[in-house]
């Protein structure tokens, strides 16, 4: 692919849009020139739906701001009028949702995915399940932005359960930690008991890993032990895999990789007991490390 396809593609997906929006106009003749090429994916990622998925999605963009640069005819090539593709339809639909969303239009980003959301009703397969799930989570995107904390909480528990359905790893990385931090702020925002835990804990962790940057390794460990003293059978249970975590990472500055190994295997049981994808990954790649 080109050079400038590399670069759409980037910046697409690395959320730029100033940049992404700005190669489209400032190339317009060039895009317009090769889009029939573009339009067809690579052989090398047809195999994988994922990939097929990313690539066609700063695609569609580029169809959309030609489009409204007064230039149809990619959009027409991918969804030729008469004869539109019902998942580029819906993928479009997404990418304006996603781009009001993305303006501070949260309310009609919302209403973009319920229209979505209405014609995609019966549809079935791994295409549909991916764009569901986005949706899903876009959702709740827009209902923690509007302060619907509630409704947030549904929808990033949805996109959660069809990430799992599909074994979409990153997908369930990215809302099992959404739905935690949604979690913690309904606890604090409603002042109720374990939202306090949760805010003592948090308060208390923090200052230990500010001692822990400032090299303060053996000060941060008093600090996460007196907490570990605590912690147990409390709402601020559910941060013992960052506590066990960062006295694992104190001990290694300290010279004691037996120590770090062990807190950071306990690090690692409690991330998959609760289902913490992202810190299952961190922890079994410094296990690997200090095993060595």
């Amino acid at each position: 692919m080109s050079d400038l396809w590399q670069r759409l593609y980037a910046a697409f997906h690395n959320g730029d849009q100033q940049t992404f929006i700005g190669l489209c106009q400032g190339n317009t003749e060039h895009v317009l020139r090769v889009f029939d090429d573009w339009a067809v994916a690579p052989v090398e990622i047809r195999h994988d739906p994922q990939a097929v998925n990313d690539y066609l999605r700063p695609l569609l963009a580029v169809a959309q701001v030609m489009e409204a640069l007064g230039h149809p005819g990619p959009l027409h090539r991918l969804s030729p009028p008469g004869a539109e593709s019902p998942f580029n339809r819906w993928m479009y639909a997404y990418q304006r949702a996603q781009q009001l969303s993305d303006a501070g239009e949260h309310t009609a980003s919302t209403a973009e995915l319920r229209t979505l959301l209405e014609d995609m009703r019966g549809a079935t397969g791994t295409g549909v399940d991916e764009i569901l799930a986005k949706v899903a989570g876009l959702l709740g995107t827009n209902a923690l932005r509007l302060g619907q904390i509630d409704d947030a909480l549904a929808h990033t528990g949805e996109a959660l359960q069809r990430c799992r359905a599909m074994d979409d790893l990153e997908g369930v990385w990215i809302y099992t930690e959404n739905l935690d931090t949604l979690t913690v702020a309904k606890e604090i925002a409603g002042g109720t008991p374990a939202g306090r835990e949760l805010t003592d804990t948090r308060d208390r962790l923090a200052f230990a890993q500010d001692l822990s940057d400032a090299r303060r390794y053996s000060a941060s460990n008093e600090v996460l032990h007196e907490l570990l003293g605590t912690v147990i059978g409390t709402a601020g249970a559910r941060y013992l895999g960052k506590i066990h975590g960062l006295l694992g990472l104190n001990h290694f500055r300290l010279g004691d990789r037996a120590e770090a190994l062990r807190r950071t295997e306990l690090a690692l049981a409690e991330c998959r007991a609760r289902q913490d994808y992202a810190g299952e990954r961190i922890y079994t790649a410094n296990i690997a490390e200090l095993r060595r």
